[in-house]
């Protein structure tokens, strides 16, 4: 996932992008009649180039000043404020990632298997804050350099088809990834993944909100950030 795009949501973005592209030429008759050079080359026979040039200094203007540059997007994203408030509450290491935990696959399950295992990062080892390889001191015990590296590591690890296709609930994940397991583990799992569904829901409803309110500025800001996050 990056930043806050479902399918649904991008769609939606596609259609705004769409409409604003088809009726700029009516705001703008500069861009409706650009100068455009298709004359044969005399010597070589040859097509030149096509030239598109807006030389209104306004219009350059005011197209940038309506582009959201990458960081104002991310720090405008609802998703991106509501995780790190939400993390910031349980007094977690992990808000200081909000940005970028919202671009990894599974990364609310993520989140949740680590407030049964970690507290949400506060009690880690070697910045494992998921548990991953038994326990330290293990042979198979994975170590990082930074939270957020385990974090990109353990997203990974869900993607993986043991717990993507077969073991896709915290029930199932009893004994196999956490042994023997409990239902208290389970439980905790389980409430701290809906709230972060609630929290995804929510923030998703706020950002199409913010796209019918201000559709030009929302769809050039999504743009830049698509582009800066490939």
């Amino acid at each position: 996932m990056k930043a806050l795009f479902t399918p649904q949501f991008a769609k939606e973005l596609g259609f705004i992008s769409f409409i604003f592209l088809i009726t700029l030429p009516l705001i703008y008759p500069e861009v409706l009649l650009p100068q455009l050079a298709l004359a044969s080359d005399a010597q070589t026979g040859e097509n030149q180039p096509l030239v598109f040039q807006i030389k209104d200094p306004t219009l350059i203007q005011n197209l940038q000043n309506s582009s959201l540059s990458y960081q104002a997007v991310v720090e405008n994203d609802p998703l991106v404020t509501k995780l790190r408030a939400y993390l910031e509450e349980h007094n977690s290491p992990l808000a200081q990632y909000a940005d970028q935990i919202i671009l990894q696959p599974q990364w609310q399950r993520a989140l949740a298997i680590s407030w049964v295992e970690s507290n949400f990062g506060i009690h880690c080892a070697n910045n494992n804050c998921s548990g991953i390889g038994v326990a330290p001191g293990h042979p198979t015990w994975r170590k990082y350099e930074t939270k957020l590296d385990w974090f990109k590591d353990m997203c990974q690890l869900l993607e993986k088809p043991i717990y993507k296709e077969k073991y896709t609930t915290f029930e199932k994940m009893k004994g196999i990834y956490v042994y023997p397991g409990s239902n208290s583990w389970v439980y905790g799992a389980k409430t701290k993944y809906a709230e972060l569904m609630a929290l995804t829901k929510e923030a998703e409803e706020e950002k199409l909100a913010q796209s019918q309110t201000y559709p030009i500025a929302t769809a050039l800001g999504t743009i830049e950030l698509a582009e800066l996050t490939k």
